[in-house]
């Protein structure tokens, strides 16, 4: 892992001196005219999520798996032209300790408020069913780190006022380590000039789109813009109702978004799932039950659809929080023009 990292310090230096100059040409390469609703396809976001199940596999923390994908995820990056960091970090879990990295690319703006998405790229150990069917991991998470890939590749053709940062987190898995890691080496300037945590976490298979607020009181207003946005796009976008064990609109803790909660950061948490037929939580699907964590939890589970609806609303809600300037006495103002965001509605459902 020491060596591997020294290794992508060593030519991060050398390729920035590149990627710098791809983020001025990219910021104004639209010149087609097209929209973000027009250029997500969903086809980058299923080309990395087949490369990171089929090619690489599982991803366990600690394995060959996990250093293969944080390799792969830092060289999509850096093709896109933007800045890469790398931060490593350690922890023990169960009396071993372990050694994983966030991979952190910024897109700057004129001024330093931020908009975070974040996705892990670890998965849970293999699951083999009886039938033959092998999990590898594709729907949490590589869903979450295609559609992430995606929508960083289609905002390069965008200047933005604030600053953008992409983020892939390690260990999840084993309880959030990655992101609580971010979340801890975040100084009180950071935290002040978050706007708001964008948390993808199993997008590919699920009965219907959701997003959510965190719990206890948290800011609800990224939620109610993406509702918006993605509503008004044409898309069943819906959030949790109110039930016994959670406030309609919220989630639990169980993703990478809860250390920004804890900072007080507004969140907006994106999965597909079914809140239907389990009230009190939410279950995937109706005909499967849970795919994440089981042998199911592989390629032909996850719906191309399901990936480009989430990639077309991530998209343009990251890009509508960046292109204002938010003051920090009134987080959730936002610009009124949806110039670029209501260009084109979908109404069919995903297969």
């Amino acid at each position: 892992m020491k060596n591997k990292i020294k290794y992508w310090r060593s030519i991060l230096a050398l390729l920035t001196l590149f990627s710098f100059g791809a983020i001025i040409s990219n910021a104004t390469a639209d010149q087609s005219g097209l929209r973000i609703p027009e250029q997500v396809t969903g086809d980058l976001a299923y080309d990395h999520l087949c490369y990171l199940t089929e090619e690489i596999g599982v991803r366990v923390t600690g394995t060959e798996g996990a250093e293969d994908a944080a390799d792969y995820i830092i060289d999509q990056f850096l093709q896109m032209g933007y800045e890469v960091e790398i931060q490593p970090f350690t922890f023990e879990r169960r009396g071993t300790l372990y050694e994983s990295e966030n991979i952190i690319a910024t897109k700057h703006g004129k001024f330093d408020q931020t908009v975070i998405v974040g996705a892990h790229y670890d998965s849970v150990s293999e699951r083999v069913c009886a039938d033959g069917n092998v999990s590898s991991g594709a729907g949490d998470n590589a869903s979450g780190v295609g559609v992430m890939l995606e929508v960083a590749e289609v905002l390069t053709n965008y200047k933005t006022k604030g600053t953008v940062k992409f983020i892939a987190f390690g260990a999840e898995e084993m309880g959030f380590r990655g992101s609580r890691y971010y979340a801890d080496q975040m100084s009180e300037e950071d935290i002040a000039n978050t706007v708001t945590m964008i948390d993808l976490d199993s997008v590919g298979v699920g009965d219907f789109f959701y997003v959510y607020a965190g719990l206890e009181d948290n800011p609800g207003w990224a939620r109610d813009l993406a509702l918006k946005i993605g509503q008004g796009m044409g898309y069943d976008l819906r959030t949790s109702p109110q039930s016994e064990f959670f406030d309609g609109g919220t989630t639990g803790d169980w993703s990478d978004h809860v250390p920004f909660r804890l900072l007080g950061i507004p969140i907006a948490y994106f999965e597909w799932m079914n809140w239907d037929i389990e009230p009190d939580g939410g279950i995937e699907t109706e005909e499967f039950g849970w795919v994440m964590h089981t042998c199911m939890d592989n390629l032909s589970f996850v719906s191309h659809a399901k990936l480009e609806f989430t990639a077309d609303v991530v998209a343009s809600l990251v890009f509508e929080l960046s292109k204002t300037k938010l003051p920090r006495a009134e987080k959730g103002k936002i610009a009124k023009g949806n110039k670029y965001i209501s260009i084109q509605k979908r109404s069919d459902l995903p297969n």
